[in-house]
């Protein structure tokens, strides 16, 4: 097989590049793990074709945890990237894309756009724990068509590529999630504790009275406990 492009040539699932040194290859055994926080849950609708459509979304920022994103036509690591989390009807496993924005095309800053596609259920799950504070960090792995310089071990972190523009077609990436996860962040955690704590000490305080009944009532069970228990020696002689 040979897809030949202006700017590279892919023979045999190796891809080359005019003025790059080395190969690229795509390896399934070395996952994209990316861990995202900073979550804010967007509501709203656009129109497509005259059809109202729901837009809701969740943004964050999201970077890869013992790794970096490098694009193969430009220098430097990219190491913050935008998310968008939008669903899906259905229940299919998750889907993962990484571009470069529309805005930055020939741009010297290396950001680039990370978007997941969540099941609706699964997205549902997602944005009620976010509303309610238990969704603060995501992390998820992913198995995804970025390159590999062939022969890199395991000395440093992984080094994914994201191949350059071809034909036209802008520089992406696509992935299938294995696993996915959230959970309160640090901070969120702390507030919760704090909210608790709160709420503990804004609660009454027990009437004295009612806990002076209470011992008393206490008191008179024992005090029959120990007459029964007298009761039944006294029958037994």
């Amino acid at each position: 097989m040979n897809d030949r492009t202006d700017s590279a040539s892919i023979v045999d699932g190796r891809m080359t590049l005019p003025g790059v040194t080395g190969v690229f290859v795509q390896d399934a055994a070395r996952p994209l793990v990316l861990v995202a926080d900073r979550l804010v849950a967007v509501s709203g609708h656009d129109w497509r074709d005259g059809v109202l459509h729901d837009a809701a979304r969740i943004e964050g920022h999201a970077h890869p945890d013992g790794a970096t994103i490098a694009r193969i036509d430009q220098a430097g690591p990219a190491q913050d990237l935008s998310l968008t989390i939008r669903s899906f009807p259905g229940e299919s496993a998750p889907l993962l894309r990484l571009s470069v924005p529309p805005e930055a095309q020939g741009d010297l800053d290396d950001r680039l756009a990370a978007e997941l596609f969540l099941p609706q259920p699964l997205f549902a799950d997602l944005r009620k724990d976010l509303s309610e504070g238990r969704a603060g960090r995501l992390s998820l792995t992913a198995t995804t068509s970025l390159w590999l310089r062939e022969g890199a071990g395991d000395d440093g972190p992984t080094v994914f590529h994201l191949a350059p523009e071809a034909d036209g077609r802008p520089a992406q990436a696509h992935g299938r999630v294995q696993s996915i996860s959230w959970r309160a962040a640090p901070a969120e955690a702390a507030d919760l504790a704090v909210l608790a704590a709160d709420q503990a000490e804004a609660e009454p305080p027990e009437d004295p009275v009612a806990e002076q009944l209470r011992r008393i009532n206490w008191s008179l069970k024992q005090v029959l406990i120990v007459l029964a228990f007298l009761m039944l020696i006294i029958a037994l002689k």
